[in-house]
């Protein structure tokens, strides 16, 4: 079965209720006082299986002092009844609500004129289709199909429901994937025995039984007991239907209307948004940089600062880029639609597009930052998502956030990165997250920074240890994930812009260049090692014996790079000849024993004392050259 979310909208007393009735079975005024009264207070929810399809049907309140209530249904509406009584005609609430509809991204309506049992007057009738195609001119509802019906006597109900199929097409389907769950509390109960329930539209994703779920914005986590389509209880529950969650681990009291329910670490809770805001063509006033507004998304509602970044005033059926800074937490997605309302007087004056969960804190009038939210706004999903990983490239996002962020499938998702990895815009480091080429370069530029400061303060060296690039490049990035850092490293050395020696790191081009002095300093430290030959000196000793400290450390370390020497450890270098030397004889002298030395046996052949022996006994060990048993080495 395919699921579709189909929503009413029109004025009070224009006969909703009694549509929905008429079409379902259901009678969606549940409550006494809507009895009572006979008008919807709450949003109601009633079902339909037509063909192929289930038809969630939402009934909202008409009545002017409910939008609030409204605003709180219409999310993830897929087609809409726009309702017109023939009695009346197009009414003040007909066009508010039609405003709003307009504004939340719905991409397909029918008009329905109904109480077509109460009106013989044709001309009449014709003046309030003459009204209501004036009132959808322009929008997404012109030359959208209509049709008079009679919820009293049954006319056209048949055919309303085939025209409601007729709209339906694969476009409206909602993403099933099963990492974009979410769905938005309306109503939250307990019942004995069971515990804690809540209702909502399942606007995206798919929910089993057994799931565990996050609470947004608390971030408190639960886990599903059952779940309920329609009263049906079912294994899993799709997008686009009404669903009812049986909760464990949460209390009723810990939940409320507008919160949101999705899988674990998959929303951002924000309390800033980036947005394209629009203003109704007869918005009653003008919105100015820096009024507060009522922000309303799903079924969540706070009270916003708007920020204006492109102009001053915003008035009726302008539109401009603008940051919503919000005085409380709510989740929300990428491309999901909102509608604000003005603080005081309470009335709806417009609604627009979220482009940014999670922005930085924008200066207004910033020509960068209105290009990027040009390109949010009108780029394709490609686009969008370079421009993400561009912006985000240090928060090392990896496939599962991106599709989250771009509110896309897995597969989606994938799909597109691998377009941006052929045509070399990103790359994919070795934790799987991906970065633009654009902090490829900002970590050039930090490494060249690091590498050329010390390049010219230790000429004789070749280059920065390892551990202490490694140290100043993620200070440099601001960058605490160090696994990234060695990453990024790896794709400089790749890139041939820093080399590797071993454990130093240099920019690539460098080369040592003696002066003449440097080269006087090498030949008398080379020369003490060959002198001392197995009675080496410790480093303090040859520091201790120079003026320039600091290039006599680097020349000692350059001479064993070039293999003049040896580093036995941290105070002890030989001279290379000796060495081989020691070796070669000693291999000499185990041979002769039948397969071992002693430690006394090697510091006769060396003619040294014990101390410097063991020295070079340790480094043959330590180089899986020798092995140490009981009191005598072995060759490996």
């Amino acid at each position: 079965m395919k699921n579709i979310i189909v929503g009413t909208s029109g004025h009070v007393d224009h006969g909703k209720t009694c549509l929905i009735k008429a079409l379902t079975g259901t009678d969606c005024d549940r409550l006494k006082e809507e009895k009572k009264r006979g008008i919807t207070i709450e949003n109601g929810f009633a079902d339909m299986t037509y063909g192929d399809y289930n038809i969630s049907v939402i009934d909202v309140p008409g009545h002017e002092k409910f939008v609030r209530n409204m605003l709180m249904g219409i999310g993830g509406i897929d087609l809409v009844l726009l309702v017109i009584g023939l009695d009346e005609g197009v009414m003040p609430q007909t066009r508010e609500h039609f405003e709003i509809l307009s504004m939340i991204g719905i991409k397909r309506g029918i008009i329905v004129y109904t109480k077509r049992d109460m009106v013989e007057d044709k001309d009449w009738i014709e003046l309030v289709k003459e009204d209501a195609h004036e009132l959808v001119a322009g929008t997404f509802m012109e030359n959208c199909d209509e049709i008079e019906v009679s919820s009293y006597d049954g006319y056209n109900i048949e055919e309303l429901r085939r025209l409601i199929v007729r709209n339906i097409d694969d476009s409206l389907l909602k993403n099933d994937s099963d990492i974009l769950f979410r769905l938005p509390v309306d109503r939250v109960f307990a019942i004995d025995g069971f515990g804690t329930v809540v209702t909502g539209t399942l606007m995206e994703g798919t929910i089993k039984t057994g799931d565990e779920i996050m609470i947004y914005p608390g971030r408190k986590l639960a886990k599903i007991r059952n779940v309920q389509v329609h009263n049906d209880k079912v294994e899993a529950a799709f997008a686009g239907q009404r669903t009812a969650l049986n909760l464990q681990g949460i209390k009723k009291e810990e939940l409320e209307r507008g919160t949101v329910l999705a899988k674990p670490d998959s929303l951002e809770p924000s309390m800033m948004l980036d947005v394209k805001l629009e203003m109704f063509r007869d918005a009653a006033k003008s919105v100015a940089n820096g009024s507060r507004v009522h922000f309303y998304c799903g079924a969540s509602e706070a009270v916003a600062k708007v920020v204006l970044l492109e102009s001053d005033l915003l008035s009726a059926g302008e539109s401009c880029f603008c940051q919503l800074r919000l005085e409380e937490e709510i989740a929300v997605r990428r491309n999901d639609r909102f509608i604000i309302r003005f603080f005081s007087p309470l009335i709806t004056v417009g609604g627009g597009r979220i482009l940014e969960v999670t922005p930085k804190k924008h200066k207004r009038s910033d020509e960068k930052v209105i290009s990027e939210l040009q390109l949010k706004d009108a780029g394709s999903e490609k686009d969008v998502l370079l421009q993400v990983i561009r912006e985000k490239s240090s928060e090392l996002l990896d496939m599962k956030k991106l599709a989250l962020k771009q509110r896309l499938s897995g597969e989606e998702t994938q799909s597109l990165l691998g377009e941006l990895l052929q045509e070399k815009k990103i790359r994919k480091l070795g934790k799987g997250v991906y970065i633009h080429e654009d902090y490829i370069e900002i970590s050039k530029k930090a490494a060249e920074k690091i590498l050329s400061k010390y390049h010219e303060e230790n000429k004789m060296s070749e280059g920065l240890s390892k551990e202490e690039f490694k140290s100043k490049l993620s200070e440099a990035l601001h960058q605490n994930d160090k696994r990234a850092v060695e990453d990024l490293m790896g794709e400089m050395i790749n890139d041939r812009f820093i080399k590797d020696t071993g454990n130093r790191i240099s920019l690539f081009d460098f080369k040592i260049r003696e002066s003449s002095q440097m080269t006087g300093l090498k030949e008398r430290i080379l020369a003490q090692y060959r002198e001392k030959r197995f009675e080496m000196p410790t480093v303090d000793e040859i520091l201790a014996s120079e003026k320039d400290r600091k290039n006599t450390k680097h020349i000692i370390e350059a001479l064993a790079a070039s293999g003049s020497l040896v580093r036995l450890n941290f105070q002890y270098y030989i001279d290379s000849s000796a060495f081989e030397w020691a070796v070669e004889n000693m291999k000499a002298k185990i041979a002769e024993n039948g397969g071992r030395i002693t430690l006394g046996e090697f510091r006769d052949i060396l003619g040294t004392s014990r101390k410097y022996a063991m020295a070079i006994l340790d480094y043959l060990d330590e180089s899986k050259i020798t092995k140490k048993v009981e009191d005598y080495r072995i060759l490996l």
